[in-house]
């Protein structure tokens, strides 16, 4: 039996669909996938399965799934549509592509991540295979379903690995407006974003503090400056969830460049800023334990005043907490 599958998957299932296609019908085993009544897709292990095929059974698997679409257009939603993902691995045509980018475009609009959607990974590696590319929204669904969901490596990796961008996931104001200058503010701002994601959200090392004012060296103290303001101004009101909260795979760009606003001389602008990455944030993420922190790291004490300031403000008491504590460690 295959090691690995959907967890919600049944042992069983796989073990029906190996044993049809190790006895090579083909016509039973497209009627089992056609006609199954479960209402969700095949998992992982059954589709494992199905990838493993040699071409020439896949391509009749998906001539009889493809015929099943034009005789029975109503029949159980989208499984055909799926099931030919399953097996298009350098046969797929136009049609199916973007039949698969439509079905990954109306998941997008309607779900913030996924823990149970396999059809998500399956249509999103037939895409890649066929030499295309996932649309950004999609893009950004599958990266928050893998840090949000227990889905199988095996499943997710084939896909995240040969994503080509956004950089940042699109859907939140600070990161669309990031996302819309960055071609026309040229080298080296897309290594200094590069940087920024691989920033700790609790606190950046001396190394990761070198290499970012490394990169910003050639665009100067005072332009990075004001290029960052207002991509924080923008985060400050918060993320991309229903909530506010922000996205997880943009979070630690958030953290990266809040990082760097505060290496960078101080300046009422900046220091504005980030007291407002920590009062004005609509839910308390570590985020705002990092503006804190770096406030506290502003050269020259310059953020004291402001940390002060919030400490008469905030009334969440893990931030003040914070606050307090780094008032008492200066």
């Amino acid at each position: 039996m295959n090691s690995v599958m959907s967890p919600w998957e049944s042992a069983a299932r796989v073990d029906y669909i190996r044993d049809l296609a190790d006895k090579g019908d083909l016509a039973e085993l497209s009627r089992a996938l056609l006609l199954a009544n479960d209402s969700l897709h095949e998992g992982f292990g059954v589709t494992t399965v199905l990838r493993g095929l040699p071409e020439a059974d896949r391509i009749a698997l998906a001539r009889s799934f493809a015929e099943h679409t034009i005789t029975t257009p109503a029949d159980n939603g989208n499984r055909r549509l799926v099931l030919l993902a399953t097996v298009s691995r350098d046969i797929a045509d136009a049609d199916w592509c973007q039949a698969w980018e439509a079905l990954l475009a109306q998941m997008a609009d309607q779900f913030w991540s996924c823990g149970i959607s396999d059809e998500l990974w399956t249509c999103s590696q037939a895409l890649l295979d066929a030499g295309r590319q996932v649309p950004g929204a999609v893009a950004a669904l599958l990266r928050r379903s893998a840090l949000e969901h227990a889905w199988p490596v095996e499943c997710v990796t084939p896909v995240l690995d040969r994503l080509r961008g956004p950089v940042l996931n699109p859907g939140e104001p600070w990161a669309d407006a990031l996302l819309a200058g960055l071609p026309s503010l040229g080298e080296p701002w897309p290594d200094v974003i590069g940087h920024a994601l691989l920033a700790p959200v609790a606190r950046p090392t001396r190394a990761w503090d070198r290499r970012a004012l490394a990169l910003t060296a050639p665009i100067g103290t005072e332009e990075a400056r004001r290029t960052l303001t207002p991509w924080l101004d923008l985060a400050a009101d918060g993320g991309g969830r229903w909530d506010g909260a922000y996205d997880p795979y943009n979070l630690p760009a958030l953290a990266g460049l809040t990082w760097l606003l505060s290496l960078l001389p101080p300046h009422p602008a900046s220091i504005r800023t980030l007291g407002d990455l920590v009062e004005r944030a609509p839910v308390r993420t570590p985020l705002t334990g990092t503006a804190v922190r770096a406030l506290a790291r502003v050269p020259q004490q310059a953020g004291r005043s402001e940390l002060e300031r919030l400490s008469r403000r905030v009334r969440h008491k893990v931030t003040l907490r914070q606050i307090l504590r780094a008032l008492d460690a200066e």
